[in-house]
């Protein structure tokens, strides 16, 4: 495909998150939204007529037959792993909701197959391609805390009773793939690896509802350590704040900053230093996230979240799940499939 092609999308489902910010990042990005398949006909008439799609199928797989370079997925997590393997097989490139898969087993299959068609496959992490994130990721590798030490994070909101497919189990609900994921996935992104995961979790309505972990990371200077909770019973809050030897930074909402909204970060440099405001830029993280997708399409630079990064992410979510059912230190790594 040439670098100036515009890419054709379809999508794959009605889901909110489709309404509310991809399909604006794709056509913000200069896609071309060509078709939507929704099971749902009177959510697809109303998602097809907003966005003026011109094409509306009742099945998933007449979208894929048709002709596109690339499809989204926001369809329930207990559907990914086989709607995104077809879409594969139909030559598509694939863009697909959070988290890639429900095990890493699963995600492996999934990259494998992209790698064998010559495909683009990429998780929806959008807020690694949010600007501001280049700003923490920089004031860390600069040294402005020193050697990291520990992470602390949380991402809570109060969701409503059922019905609600993050309440459905079946579904592949529950808060660990929902928002876990996400601090998981910020703790990976900036002190690697772990080496083990200790785990809790409270269930209600068959999912679990809240839970906690924690991470130890091997360090130059020593392990390194982060505590996560997360929750869909608590109130809403949202924080990532990273610890050092020489100082401290607080990330306040790093996850869910939307377009127009410049969140300045906290930085403390010495135990008994003032705190300076770090300011960072707006962005729309979706829209960064569909124009990175794009030009790795058109044979651009890697992903920020790549396919093997989600799939090395769910293999801590696989020990998190171990260690809830064992109530013990559950280690991670090794579980790649080749």
């Amino acid at each position: 495909m040439s670098p100036r092609r515009q890419v054709r999308w379809g999508v794959l489902g009605a889901a909110e998150i489709g309404r509310k910010a991809v399909i604006p990042a794709i056509l913000a990005a200069g896609g071309e939204l060509r078709g939507l398949a929704s099971r749902d006909p009177e959510r697809g008439r109303g998602l097809a007529a907003t966005f003026q799609i011109p094409q509306l199928w009742s099945g998933y797989q007449q979208l894929l037959e048709s002709d596109l370079d690339a499809v989204y997925i926001p369809l329930p997590n207990s559907l990914h792993l086989p709607w995104t393997l077809q879409a594969l097989a139909a030559g598509k490139h694939v863009l697909c909701e959070k988290p890639l898969a429900l095990t890493s087993i699963e995600a492996g299959q999934m990259r494998k197959a992209a790698d064998q068609a010559g495909l683009v496959l990429a998780e929806a992490v959008m807020y690694r391609y949010h600007p501001r994130w280049k700003v923490v990721r920089g004031l860390i590798d600069d040294g402005a805390v020193g050697e990291l030490r520990h992470l602390q994070g949380s991402f809570t909101f109060p969701l409503g009773p059922p019905p609600n497919i993050r309440w459905q189990q079946e579904l592949g609900g529950g808060a660990l793939y929902d928002i876990g994921s996400y601090l998981v996935s910020a703790c990976r992104w900036l002190a690697g690896e772990p080496s083990r995961v200790l785990a809790r979790t409270g269930r209600r309505h068959g999912v679990d509802a809240d839970g906690a972990m924690l991470l130890e990371f091997p360090g130059p200077g020593g392990a390194i350590s982060a505590e996560l909770a997360y929750s869909f019973e608590a109130a809403e809050h949202q924080q990532l704040t990273v610890l050092g030897s020489e100082g401290s930074l607080q990330v306040p909402t790093p996850f869910t900053a939307w377009t127009g909204q410049s969140i300045p970060l906290r930085l403390v440099r010495g135990s008994e230093g003032s705190a300076e405001v770090v300011p960072t830029p707006a962005a729309d993280p979706y829209r960064a996230m569909v124009e990175a997708f794009a030009a790795r399409v058109a044979g651009g630079p890697a992903l920020l979240a790549p396919a093997l990064d989600s799939e090395r992410g769910l293999t801590v979510l696989d020990a998190a799940r171990e260690s809830l059912s064992t109530g013990a230190w559950a280690v991670p790594q090794g579980r790649l499939s080749p």
